[in-house]
């Protein structure tokens, strides 16, 4: 190889060679002294890279921080019962070692082609006297460190030079002579034995819109990548234990009665049917009631919680009215329905019968559940779930009749309708 240019020179100071270049780089100045004093002049900051230098190749590595047998044998996953354990405790609480594994992994999965490349044999006799851990230790004789960032750098190289070290056998500094013919059949590559891994056993597996939710019994969630991670705990809390919990949003709302009291049974028919006892999402909802056979005309009126009235509709002839102003979110209001028949006013609900309740939904609520709704209409399980939380029960009962249907043979998909149906009842 020729002199470095000065580009090579600069940029090899400065730690922004690629990967291929910078061993072709290593391999020149460990020949080279010439070289090795222009990128020695090109250095600025000495006395960083000497404590550098001490701090990376120190036996046990930084203070309090995973060492390098650690951290490279966790990469190449060479690690095993307690040593393993160690190392995921530590990697639990310390994002300084989580970002060096990060950098090795990057590293490994960049170099890794190099390494496995197969090279012909050279026209003349050569001998190899530089093993791989001298060709990477020579990095740290002349490769300069930056005023800043210099612990994360250090990290960086210390990791990769660990992983390269790691990876290669230990013979690796014997000489090595390179045949001066060449060899007709390259010698077959040997992979090492692997013995296999069994999977861990799956928890619940559901079809639920384009994909498959699996959780297995490391509490693995898989197929729901696209989720934040609030939304994930949501369902692998729900997979787990195939129940759902009675929303806060329900608190201080009384089921009403169907019929009323009385002995006239065609009065027993006439009775609010909804809003009762639930929640809804929007803030002008919809109410209906049943049929008074004979009336000829109804009125709705709408009462807040100090039974003020807040809304009245004019007179009806069909069984459902919207209200036309806003209700305040977050507010707890309860309506009845008077039919007029022959001149007198009949009223649903009434008394032994309880007040027909229901609440609006919060604007903070009603927000997330829009924006789920766009951003993930495809999954019933999710929107179900969500719907369920906020006290939106006929809405999470679609959505898990849904998420039924695209499972019919699953007790998960059987049991979460069912936990919801038995919340409205």
């Amino acid at each position: 190889m020729e002199h470095l240019t000065s580009q090579q020179v600069e940029a090899y100071s400065l730690c922004r060679l690629p990967a291929a270049e910078l061993l072709a780089v290593s391999d020149h100045l460990g020949e080279c002294g010439a070289c090795r004093l222009r990128v020695e002049s090109a250095l600025t900051n000495d006395a960083a890279f000497v404590a550098l230098h001490e701090e990376a190749f120190s036996e046990n590595g930084s203070a309090g921080h995973l060492t390098v047998e650690q951290t490279a044998g966790y990469v190449d996953q060479h690690l095993s019962g307690e040593a393993l354990q160690f190392v995921n405790d530590h990697l639990a609480g310390c994002e300084h070692c989580v970002l060096a594994v990060a950098d090795l992994r990057a590293f490994r999965n960049e170099i890794a082609p190099l390494l496995d490349r197969e090279y012909g044999p050279t026209t003349a006799p050569a001998v190899v006297k530089t093993g791989w851990r001298e060709k990477f230790a020579s990095l740290f004789k002349v490769a300069p460190v930056p005023a800043f960032g210099g612990a994360a750098l250090a990290m960086l190289l210390l990791a990769a030079i660990a992983w390269i070290i790691w990876r290669m056998p230990k013979e690796s500094h014997q000489e090595v002579v390179v045949a001066p013919t060449p060899v007709s059949q390259p010698a077959p590559s040997v992979e090492p034995s692997v013995p296999p891994q069994l999977a861990p056993a799956m928890v619940a597996q559901l079809n639920d819109g384009n994909g498959v939710l699996s959780l297995d019994q490391e509490g693995k969630l898989s197929g729901a990548d696209n989720l934040p991670p609030i939304y994930q705990s949501l369902l692998k809390k729900a997979l787990t234990s195939q129940r759902i919990e009675r929303s806060s949003q329900l608190q201080g709302l009384t089921r009403a009665s169907s019929t009323l009291m009385g002995s006239d049974n065609k009065a027993r028919e006439f009775a609010v049917v909804e809003p009762v006892g639930s929640v809804v999402l929007s803030n002008q909802p919809a109410f209906r009631w049943s049929t008074l056979e004979g009336a000829t005309s109804y009125v709705v009126e709408v009462y807040d919680d100090q039974f003020k009235l807040v809304a009245s509709s004019p007179e009806l002839t069909n069984r459902s009215w919207t209200v036309s102003q806003s209700l305040a979110r977050g507010k707890v209001y309860s309506w009845q329905v008077k039919a007029i028949k022959d001149g007198q006013e009949v009223t649903s609900p009434r008394p032994p019968a309880p007040q027909a309740k229901f609440r609006v939904l919060d604007q903070a609520k009603a927000n997330e559940i829009v924006k789920a709704k766009r951003a993930y209409a495809s999954s019933h399980l999710t929107l179900g779930l969500l719907y369920a939380d906020a006290g939106l029960l006929r809405e999470a009962e679609q959505e898990f009749r849904l998420l039924r249907r695209a499972n019919p043979d699953s007790d998960v998909a059987r049991n979460l309708l069912r936990q919801i149906q038995s919340l409205q009842h």
